[in-house]
């Protein structure tokens, strides 16, 4: 009968240790949790860009509309090489700056094209996302006109009246940059049909067809053309490589 008792009480004692050290877990599990989710609350966001194309600020925002409002899981994650996509930037590295704070230093996306309404400027990225709106023109980023729009809001795409004129634009806007060309403009009209404006020159590209083939037919005569003030049809490939440029004055005939 004693025995019993002794066994009883020995399986209470521990059972009674066993759930002191099940509440001092739990508790220091819950403490760790509120600890990170609370006591690493993103406040400020310092940048180092190599473009320049979006502040501080607007870092900041774009963080803060996606949800990303963590120091410490945003460093750990890009220090383990698991960074939280981010649609402004191709890569960056996150330092710590204090529990409240981060430097992002890295690559941004380039933007490829801006629509000026209503005062502002719209600038989107190769989906036809809307990631910046300002008052002032960035430099080296083609206006796109032509093209008619639904509606524009930050961190979504482009709402156009005609997606297949969107879908124009995006192909040309992205295929040009392979090239580096200073292009100023690029319009798109009812037919369809998309030209581009460098120095005082307007290429006819056409509809979206062969887009890459008509582009790399104006890189090849590039150094011939660039110059001159007019425009250049090259809405149909042509197969002897020669494309006719109408000059203000006068038509000539330019080869490769």
């Amino acid at each position: 009968m004693r025995q019993t008792r002794k066994l009883k009480r020995k399986r209470r004692r521990r059972l009674k240790k066993g759930f002191k050290i099940f509440l001092i877990v739990l508790i220091s599990a819950v403490a760790a949790v509120m600890i990170v989710m609370y006591g690493f609350q993103l406040q400020t966001v310092k940048t180092s860009l190599d473009l320049g194309q979006f502040t501080d600020k607007e870092v900041k925002a774009y963080m803060d509309a996606k949800g990303i409002d963590n120091t410490l899981i945003l460093w750990l994650k890009n220090k383990t090489g698991h960074s939280t996509e981010m649609e402004l930037l191709e890569e960056y590295d996150v330092k710590l700056l204090s529990p409240f704070g981060v430097q992002i230093s890295g690559y941004e996306k380039k933007l490829k094209g801006v629509i000026a309404q209503d005062g502002l400027y719209y600038y989107f990225d190769e989906h036809g996302t809307v990631l910046k709106i300002g008052e002032e023109r960035l430099e080296n980023i083609p206006k796109i006109t032509g093209l008619e729009c639904k509606e524009l809001k930050l961190y979504q795409k482009i709402k156009a009246v005609d997606e297949k004129a969107l879908e124009s634009v995006l192909d040309v806007a992205s295929e040009v940059e392979q090239y580096n060309y200073r292009v100023k403009k690029i319009t798109i009209n009812k037919l369809l049909e998309v030209s581009m404006y460098i120095k005082k020159l307007q290429v006819q590209l056409g509809k979206n067809i062969s887009i890459d083939k008509k582009l790399q037919a104006f890189h090849d005569m590039y150094s011939q053309v660039i110059e001159q003030k007019g425009i250049l049809n090259m809405k149909h490939v042509s197969e002897d490589g020669s494309y006719t440029v109408k000059k203000s004055q006068e038509k000539t005939q330019q080869n490769k």
